[in-house]
């Protein structure tokens, strides 16, 4: 109970102290990004309207491009922003200690991007205002941000644990590499990347009218619990390798070093 408590106060600290101008301007710019976007291909006579164009395109735009932006810029600094402001090793001795430090700067990250990804996929949808399908589409694609950001969140967490001062190139290089290309490969290994994952629920949760035809060779046939299940184990590895390497490692903030 007393860790439990720990990482809600952290996450509580961590909520009010991300109320900062800069904070509230990117929130609000990811947000209106899938929507200024689907606006103007509106707007230029694009058929966005077609559910199976309008679902695929705000499932890239929203919980890939959004939920990775914010988590890029929120979730892989929370402990290099610590240690370049030296105020580690005075968390680090506090009786919660650092796994709770850890988890509470997680959940602020996972919630400052779930909702700038939930804010994003109502103005989209607003902007796009689709004729058929909205009401079932929105339901699953905010299961989907929900998802992603948990997932995605976890991952950079744990980069942001293990390449301390590289941790943002490293998690931009993955996520180009591996979400954006591996995942796409009709092989084994792209079974190991989240965006697979969502892909397949996303597929699995929407009517299959609403699916392109293209897509189907990229797909798995299992059960969609069998997805998240292995999305929920890949969030646990994660943020459990990362308690393990933080608990062990000693961050040193000296200027010399």
């Amino acid at each position: 109970m007393n860790a439990l408590r720990s990482v809600l106060v952290v996450l509580g600290f961590e909520c009010r102290r991300g109320l900062t101008p800069w904070r509230i301007i990117a929130l609000v710019g990811l947000a209106f990004f899938p929507a200024a976007l689907g606006a103007l291909m509106k707007s230029g006579g694009a058929p966005v309207g077609d559910p199976e164009r309008w679902i695929f395109m705000f499932f890239i735009l929203i919980p890939e491009v959004v939920c990775l932006l914010g988590l890029l810029l929120w979730a892989t600094p929370v402990i290099q922003a610590e240690v370049e402001g030296k105020t580690w090793p005075y968390l680090a001795v506090r009786p919660c200690g650092k796994v709770p430090i850890l988890l509470g700067k997680y959940l602020a990250a996972v919630v400052w991007t779930a909702l700038a990804a939930w804010l994003a996929l109502g103005l989209a949808l607003v902007a796009v205002t689709p004729e058929e399908g909205a009401a079932r589409a929105a339901l699953v694609l905010f299961a989907i941000v929900s998802l992603s950001t948990v997932a995605y969140g976890a991952l950079f967490v744990c980069f942001g644990v293990l390449f301390l001062r590289r941790a943002m190139v490293l998690a931009v290089a993955y996520t180009f590499f591996f979400e954006f290309m591996i995942s796409w490969v009709p092989a084994m290994v792209n079974r190991f990347t989240v965006q697979y994952h969502l892909r397949n629920l996303c597929a699995k949760w929407l009517p299959r009218q609403y699916v392109p035809p293209w897509m189907e060779r990229f797909l798995n046939p299992s059960p969609w619990y069998s997805h998240a299940l292995i999305l929920l184990g890949m969030t646990a590895i994660f943020l459990t390798a990362a308690a393990l390497v933080l608990r062990r490692r000693q961050l040193i903030t000296a200027p010399e070093v």
